[in-house]
């Protein structure tokens, strides 16, 4: 538990002595104001009602901290696998010779976009390795070369 909490309930322990003391005297030397048995009782048992009460309390501060500390590390977790999603993910294409529209994307600094506007255009040569429609597209390495080539030749 923390250290407020356990402040707390000293503070309470003490009040609660002090105000048993006030109301019902110590038995021997200090007279309480309550007089008669019956009212001794009742106020023994709302001061019991009291503390039961307070612990309760305690012990759903306890867990509100420890459940505040649950959700502060499920949400660096899902900080963490947000950012490992986000991260673009390189894989690969099979064939070296053939390229993703977004490997080609990357290698000529455009869009996915772009270079998908480009194939319709016929600007940039691709194939398609399947027959499927909407199958995926691929483009020849020589052709990201070839477009990259006026760059080369301009800037040497």
């Amino acid at each position: 538990m923390t250290d407020s909490v356990l402040d707390a309930r000293e503070a309470f322990r003490s009040t609660e002595l002090r105000l048993r003391l006030l109301l019902l005297g110590d038995g021997s030397e200090t007279p309480g104001y309550v007089k008669g048995e019956d009212p001794r009782r009742r106020v023994s048992a709302e001061l019991r009602h009291l503390r039961e009460a307070f612990d309760g309390l305690g012990e759903e501060a306890s867990r509100a901290t420890t459940a505040t500390a649950h959700v502060a590390d499920l949400e660096r977790e899902l900080l963490r696998v947000a950012a490992e999603r986000a991260a673009p993910t390189q894989q690969p294409s099979p064939d070296p010779e053939l390229l993703t529209p977004a490997e080609c994307a990357r290698a000529l600094r455009v869009s996915v976009a772009t270079v998908y506007r480009a194939v319709k255009r016929g600007e940039i040569r691709a194939v398609k390795p399947t027959e499927r429609k909407g199958g995926a597209l691929r483009i020849p390495a020589s052709e990201v070369e070839r477009l990259l080539e006026p760059t080369a030749r301009a800037s040497g």
